[in-house]
């Protein structure tokens, strides 16, 4: 069982790698923040707060997220999931999977 510093440390890491993602995605679809967010049916703001990791992921944010830049969004679950890999990494890995749709 992961100490609480550690529980800490790895939620700290997958908001980031959230907000990475979240700006990743709106700046690569050449959306503004207030474009991003319109789409999305949320404000700039909200978004702006996704960016800067003041808020944790959820499913539906990323649900909208890809609807909004045109892309297919699959997730999965499971033992390839831990505290030591990163978005980035499982996209490399081929577990997490950010795709243009069409």
């Amino acid at each position: 069982m992961a100490r609480p510093a550690g529980r800490a440390a790895a939620d700290e890491a997958r908001i980031t790698a959230f907000r990475e993602l979240v700006y990743r995605l709106r700046h690569d679809a050449g959306l503004t923040q207030a474009e991003s967010a319109d789409r999305m049916g949320t404000t700039q703001s909200a978004i702006a707060r996704r960016e800067g990791g003041g808020t944790r992921p959820a499913l539906e944010t990323l649900e909208k997220l890809a609807t909004a830049v045109g892309a297919d969004l699959v997730v999965g679950v499971g033992e390839i999931l831990s505290e030591h890999r990163t978005i980035a990494k499982l996209e490399r890995e081929g577990h997490a999977v950010v795709r243009r749709a069409g």
